[in-house]
């Protein structure tokens, strides 16, 4: 019987089976008229179905606001579905297994385990490893280079746009010099200062993006630590006329985390908040509460703005919607450094309604 193993989020490991001989399975947070319920919040209530025809499984969107998307690619009308293809709807990826595929699994695992499926739960990409560990290594090199790649490209993309910046105000200087004119040398020095700053934080991200260095964990009040990124981070939020509200856990006692780690965590999830929603409307909220089941410090960040278009990438090294706001590494440092803690985070997105990020460490 073909199979729907769930590779990422809440119902991770959860097996979906679908049978040829019985109705067509539908995707789905709802309630009502869906086989396979998924409590994910951005999947639609209705989000995808799956049938059975002429012999093959076939996939087809409802109309979900998301979209459903096989082998990363979204689909329109319905697509037909191959062994080993990964359906992700919403941020939760599938992996379909159909019955001839199943089948020789199992035989192979009784002759010689020679094919085998590794899940890797930080990550939503499943590599499968084939005759050998040589040619897993070789593939895995294959994409480290081209991720080295595109990051080198982001990153030189983000230093021309500084260094353009850079030079005009340059060119500014040198005629309210020739013209000895005080006002417009202001406004120059203020256009230079502003991208000196850029590249040091840049530099700053690199280094802090580089290094590995294990949490130096030790008490903390992290709800102070919170107020405190707040209060250092007001200034681009006024700025932009964007409103910051604290809904803190009243009782969350000390927890053990790297304080100055955590900062960064915060201070980077706030900005790309701040960033992401529109002048005077924007509306950021910072959440803190200690869960008891598990015991897990929990921190979330949710804004009003226009959602991710690209979910996949926003971890990225050097990736950033936005190209002149940031240096790209926001995100990703956030990511290393609560991986680190031995920690998770999440993302909620839904188009036009905004997007929430939700980090859970073991305290």
């Amino acid at each position: 019987m073909a199979k729907l193993t769930v590779l990422t989020g809440s119902l991770r490991d959860e097996i979906f089976e679908l049978d040829p001989e019985g109705w067509a399975k539908v995707i789905g947070r709802g309630t009502e008229k869906v086989d396979c319920r998924v409590p994910d919040q951005a999947i639609s209530r209705q989000h995808a179905e799956f049938s059975y025809r002429d012999g093959q499984w076939a996939v087809r969107d409802l109309g979900s606001s998301n979209g459903t998307f096989v082998n990363e690619t979204r689909i329109g009308e319905s697509v037909l579905l191959a062994s080993g293809d990964q359906v992700r709807c919403g941020s939760t990826v599938l992996l379909f297994q159909g019955d001839k595929a199943i089948e020789h699994i199992e035989t192979a695992e009784e002759a010689a385990p020679q094919i085998q499926l590794e899940f890797d739960p930080g990550e939503t990409m499943v590599a499968v490893a084939f005759e050998s560990l040589q040619s897993k290594q070789t593939v895995q090199q294959r994409q480290r280079m081209m991720q080295a790649g595109q990051a080198a490209l982001n990153l030189s993309h983000g230093i021309k746009n500084i260094l353009q910046a850079v030079r005009s105000g340059e060119d500014v200087m040198d005629d309210a010099f020739s013209h000895q004119d005080i006002d417009q040398a202001k406004k120059a020095w203020g256009i230079l200062k502003r991208n000196l700053d850029k590249i040091q934080k840049l530099v700053l991200d690199m280094l802090k993006f580089s290094k590995s260095d294990q949490p130096q964990r030790q008490l903390c009040q992290f709800n102070r630590l919170v107020e405190t990124v707040v209060q250092m981070v007001r200034p681009q939020a006024d700025e932009r006329q964007v409103g910051i509200v604290i809904q803190a856990d009243e009782d969350m006692p000390q927890v053990q985390v790297d304080p100055d780690q955590m900062q960064d965590v915060v201070m980077n999830l706030i900005l790309n908040a701040i960033e992401a929603v529109d002048p005077q409307t924007g509306q950021v909220t910072v959440h803190t509460e200690l869960q008891s089941e598990p015991r897990e410090l929990v921190l979330r960040v949710s804004d009003n703005g226009k959602g991710i278009e690209d979910m996949e990438t926003i971890f990225e090294p050097f990736h950033s919607e936005k190209p002149h706001v940031g240096t790209g590494l926001g995100l990703s440092i956030a990511k290393k450094i609560i991986q680190m803690h031995k920690g998770t985070i999440d993302v909620q997105s839904l188009p036009g309604e905004g997007s929430i990020f939700t980090v859970q460490i073991p305290v």
